[in-house]
């Protein structure tokens, strides 16, 4: 190889231009079918129907393994195939435009998210995903792709771009060591069984209830690599096949491109008639844009054919030349967007979209194009990627830090919101293990000679008021027992979350009450009434039962009613304090709040008082005033998310709950 050669990255060959077809000839249609890719992805981003669309992802990825083993292929064969000009080429390819959208999006989570929670989550993804790991680290601190906590994320698109990018590290090097098989049909059976191996796990962890080092089996299978490598390695297998049969389109029968292509159509519709976001992902189902994908591929590689020509059209053909910059930008607009107008209506995301495109354009032209086709030199663009991963790095360690101290009392704030209530601190929300009975025994709080003693019961929201209460009931002479269930209804059908059996806790406490020789003097019950009556709007019926069970053994129940919400799920909101340096605020107004919280407290104050035996306790008073609701007492944060109180939040209800407490246990 020339000199000039070894110290140049030159536009010939580019993968994204030119897929192997045994030709090197162009494929206009590859580049459609990855605007197709991009447009399932960003229509199911702002929320048009279209089920199935984060599929379009796994249709990216086959694409990538066809792309780039007839690429390698194509390059080793003429001899003219080296690692430092195929990585500096993907350097090349990859990090401008996205070094330029994560600049952007940490700047701008700095003006308009917190600094307490969203902030320094946005900045560690941008970390993470500089360093090719942007995928375990949203698995780590975001969990499952579609919980809350990850669709307020920014950057939680830039999962596929890691996984896409550690494929480009490895699958190089795994080619090289299959190219020492002597023949084709050699390489094609070791693809197979690898991609069969990555196939037979990802199902396995779709499906698996359990965890795996500290996360969800689930979760595992969709941000993983491992899981994802047979979506890669059915286009590499593809690639090798079409390799060896040079001669297709002639052996092949006049109808069978257009056959192909059909099929090709017809599977992503099915997919889009079958799949959704509760479907276990990337599982069976997504064998379907797997297929579908090598169909459409393998259309355009026997002959013409009608969908072919479709995928090489203008306008699609020019989308997928953009289809890069579209995913890079489209996700951060739509998040922003409902950051400034929570629970957006559709013409605000709309509006998002739109603006995402044109940021795509720009950055098309500015950053990708002029960065990608010039000739630099092999050790410049090394150390241009290098500078500018290095650029993200110190932006995204400073901007936390930077934004807590720009907004006063912030990172006060952000200390008092981690401090955790009696509960969680003594482990006794259970959320991460299964459940064994002697939860009971060890989550309760002894008082020497007691008087008497009192359950808590309920899901987080119960949890939230353990300070609170346990310090009560100490000043009235009063043991706790104050073991908790993450998601769970008290009721002894309750269904099972993925930790533990939430029955069997509900159960068990009922079991100790009503049949025990010593049973409560009180059953304090909470619940977070907000979600579940969203989700079921017959909430609080299904606590009926568990409450009349106690009141008929005349164990007189005490049901605290749900403390304010400063946002839904819905709101891309995980704090009780917003903004950033541009538009902080703390709290709410409280007709905004009983805007979407008004119906479930009145469902639930409509079932709990009326029934025999249960008095109702409602905190609302303490954080609403009739014109605002703030999240602040005594100017310190009381919340440690948009729903539930922290160690200040729960201790300041303790005065009142003592006064109910004692009201109801008098003579």
């Amino acid at each position: 190889m020339s000199s000039s050669r070894m110290t140049t990255i030159e536009h010939q060959n580019r993968p994204d231009a030119r897929a192997f077809t045994g030709t090197g000839a162009r494929r206009s249609d590859i580049q459609g079918l990855r605007a197709v890719a991009v447009i399932f992805v960003v229509l199911y981003h702002a929320g048009l129907p279209l089920p199935a669309g984060f599929a379009g992802v796994d249709v990216f990825f086959v694409i990538s393994g066809f792309v780039i083993t007839g690429q390698i292929q194509r390059l080793r064969d003429g001899g003219r195939f080296s690692f430092p000009v195929f990585y500096a080429r993907r350097v090349r390819r990859l990090l401008p435009a996205m070094v330029v959208m994560l600049l952007v999006v940490v700047l701008l989570s700095l003006l308009f998210q917190s600094p307490l929670d969203a902030q320094p989550a946005t900045a560690s993804t941008a970390l993470a995903a500089v360093l090719l790991v942007g995928n375990l680290q949203i698995l780590g601190t975001s969990g499952g792709y579609f919980a809350a906590a990850a669709e307020t994320n920014p950057l939680l698109h830039v999962w596929s771009l890691s996984v896409e990018e550690q494929f480009y590290l490895v699958f190089p090097l795994l080619l090289v060591v299959v190219w020492k098989l002597a023949g084709p049909q050699r390489r094609i059976l070791a693809l197979t069984l690898i991609s069969a191996a990555s196939f037979a796990l990802s199902v396995w962890w779709s499906f698996a209830d359990g965890r795996i080092g500290g996360h969800p089996a689930a979760d595992l299978a969709f941000y993983t690599a491992p899981t994802r490598v047979w979506e890669f390695g059915a286009g590499a297998v593809l690639a090798v096949w079409v390799t060896s049969w040079r001669t297709a389109s002639a052996r092949s029968p006049r109808w069978a491109p257009t056959a192909l292509g059909a099929a090709g159509l017809v599977t992503l519709l099915v997919l889009n008639l079958t799949v959704d976001r509760a479907t276990p992902w990337p599982g069976p189902a997504a064998l379907l844009p797997v297929l579908a994908t090598v169909l459409l591929i393998l259309a355009g590689t026997v002959g013409p054919n009608p969908v072919t020509r479709l995928l090489a059209s203008t306008l699609l053909r020019v989308t997928g030349d953009l289809s890069y910059s579209i995913y890079l930008w489209h996700w951060p607009m739509i998040v922003f967007a409902a950051v400034l107008w929570p629970d957006p209506p559709p013409a605000v995301t709309l509006a998002a979209v739109l603006v995402s495109l044109l940021l795509a354009v720009l950055s098309y032209r500015y950053v990708e194009q002029p960065l990608r086709h010039g000739r630099i030199a092999l050790p410049r663009v090394y150390l241009g990627g290098a500078v500018s991963a290095a650029v993200v790095v110190l932006i995204a360690v400073t901007a936390p830090a930077a934004g807590a101290q720009g907004i006063p009392d912030a990172a006060g704030y952000a200390q008092q919101r981690d401090l955790p209530t009696y509960g969680r601190e003594k482990n006794c929300l259970i959320h991460d293990r299964a459940y064994d009975a002697s939860e009971l025994t060890r989550c309760t709080d002894v008082v020497p000679s007691a008087k008497g003693w009192v359950m808590l019961a309920g899901d987080s929201h119960a949890d939230a008021l353990s300070t609170g209460l346990i310090g009560a009931d100490r000043r009235l002479g009063l043991s706790t027992q104050y073991a908790t269930g993450a998601s769970c209804v008290f009721s002894r059908t309750a269904a099972a979350n993925h930790e533990f059996d939430c029955a069997a806790l509900a159960s068990d406490q009922l079991d100790r009450a009503v049949s025990g020789d010593d049973p409560p003097s009180l059953v304090v019950v909470s619940s977070w009434a907000l979600h579940r009556y969203r989700n079921d709007q017959t909430w609080p019926e299904p606590l009926r039962p568990a409450l009349e069970e106690l009141t008929q053994e005349g164990i007189p129940v005490l049901y605290v009613m749900d403390v304010p919400s400063f946002a839904t799920e819905a709101m891309h909101e995980q704090g009780v304090c917003r903004g950033g340096l541009a538009n902080w605020i703390c709290g709410r107004s409280e007709s905004g709040v009983l805007s979407y919280q008004g119906a479930a407290r009145d469902a639930e104050f409509a079932t709990v008082s009326r029934m025999p035996g249960v008095a109702v306790y409602d905190p609302w008073s303490r954080f609403c005033d009739g014109t605002m609701c703030s999240p602040l007492v005594d100017g310190r944060l009381a919340y440690y998310d948009y729903s539930h109180l922290n160690r200040i939040g729960s201790a300041s209800l303790s005065t009142d709950l003592e006064s109910v407490i004692a009201g109801i246990l008098k003579p």
